[in-house]
C-alpha cells in the first residue's frame, strides 16, 4: 500500500465567490474566513465537491466512485446496499488556504500581498507533502515595511497603506517557486512576468487587514414585474417581492493552494486499476484535471468561479 502526496495551485481567473450562508454586518452574503485568522478560506468539501463534478465530465463513473467514493442518497442509506459497495474515496482533500491576495496599488497598478505566517503554513505544508522548497519563510516582517521580489519604487501603496519598500532575496526565491507553477500559456505572459516581481510580504497583522478590507462588495438586486425592490402585486395579479442584497466576492488572480493525498482505493470496480496512490495521483492530474480548469464556489451562471 502506498500513499502519494501533492498540492494543487489555484490561480483565480474571474471573481470568486466562496459563500459563507450566512450574514456579518452590512454584508449580506460574505465569502468563508478562517474563524482564528480571518483569512478567506474555501473548506475542503467545496473543493472536493467541484473536483468531482470535473471528474464525472471526464472519466468513467468506476473511476469517479473510486477516487471520491460512490454515491449516497440524502437521509438514507446508500444507493446500493451491498456491502462491497460502502467505502471511502481514495483521494483525500485538504482546504484551499490563501496563498497571494491581489491588492490594487498607486505605483503598481496592482502587487499580491501575503505575510509571514501565510508563507510558514505553505512551507509546512509543502513539507508535509514531501516537497522541499528550496526557500525560507520570513520569521516576522515590521510593520510599514515591504518586501518586493523585484526592483522597488521609494514608497509601495496598497489601498490605503502605505510602505517603505525593500528588495528582498527571499522574496524573489518566493515568487520564483510560484511562477513556475503557473504557466504563461495559462495566466497570460504579463501576469506571468508580473508575477516574478511584483509578490509583496508584509506585516501579519497588515496582511490581514488587506484580505479583510479589500474585497470586492457589490450591490445585487432582484426586481419584481414592475421593476422595484418594494413588496408589490405583479402583471398576473398576485404579489411579489423584490429583494436588495450586498455580496462579497474574491478579485481575479486570488492564489489560493491545496494539500492533497492519495490512497489505493478501497473498492469499486476500478479497485485494481487504481491499486497505488501513485496511480490514483495520475488519474486526477491526467484526466480529472487535463484541462488545467475548475468550477469553485458559487454565481457559476454569472461568470464567477
Amino acid at each position: 500500500m502506498s500513499t502519494a502526496k501533492g498540492v494543487i495551485f489555484l490561480y483565480a481567473q474571474s471573481w470568486l465567490h466562496p459563500g459563507a450562508g450566512a450574514s456579518t454586518g452590512a454584508i449580506d452574503l460574505p465569502i468563508q474566513r478562517e474563524v482564528h485568522t480571518e483569512y478567506p478560506v474555501i473548506p475542503a468539501s467545496s473543493v472536493k465537491g467541484s473536483l468531482r463534478d470535473q471528474a464525472e465530465s471526464t472519466v468513467s463513473k468506476d473511476i469517479v466512485d473510486a477516487l471520491f467514493g460512490p454515491e449516497v442518497s440524502r437521509g438514507g442509506p446508500a444507493v446500493s446496499s451491498a456491502k462491497d459497495t460502502h467505502f471511502a474515496g481514495a483521494l483525500s482533500v485538504g482546504d484551499a488556504k490563501i496563498l497571494l491576495f491581489p491588492v490594487r496599488s498607486l505605483t503598481r497598478s496592482f502587487c499580491w500581498a501575503t505575510c509571514p505566517l501565510v508563507l510558514s503554513r505553505l512551507w509546512r505544508d509543502l513539507k508535509t507533502m514531501g516537497t522541499d522548497a528550496h526557500w525560507q519563510a520570513p520569521s516576522e516582517v515590521q510593520k510599514g515595511i515591504a518586501l518586493m521580489a523585484g526592483e522597488t519604487p521609494e514608497r509601495l501603496f496598497l489601498e490605503d497603506m502605505d510602505f517603505e519598500a525593500r528588495a528582498d532575496r527571499q522574496t524573489a526565491a518566493i515568487a520564483a517557486f510560484l511562477a513556475d507553477r503557473f504557466p504563461a500559456e495559462v495566466i497570460g505572459q504579463a501576469f506571468h512576468a508580473k508575477l516574478k516581481s511584483d509578490v509583496v510580504v508584509v506585516n501579519d497583522e497588515e496582511f490581514k487587514y488587506l484580505a479583510k478590507y479589500a474585497t470586492q462588495v457589490s450591490a445585487r438586486t432582484q426586481l419584481t414585474s414592475n421593476k422595484t425592490t418594494d413588496k408589490t402585486i405583479g402583471l398576473d395579479g398576485k404579489e411579489e417581492q423584490g429583494n436588495l442584497w450586498y455580496e462579497e466576492t474574491l478579485p481575479p488572480e486570488t492564489v489560493f493552494y491545496v494539500p492533497v493525498m492519495a490512497e489505493p482505493a478501497r473498492g469499486g470496480a476500478a479497485k485494481s486499476e487504481l491499486a497505488e496512490g501513485d496511480a490514483v495521483m495520475d488519474r486526477l492530474g491526467k484526466e480529472v484535471l487535463q484541462s488545467g480548469y475548475i468550477q469553485i464556489g458559487g454565481n457559476e451562471t454569472l461568470g464567477h468561479g
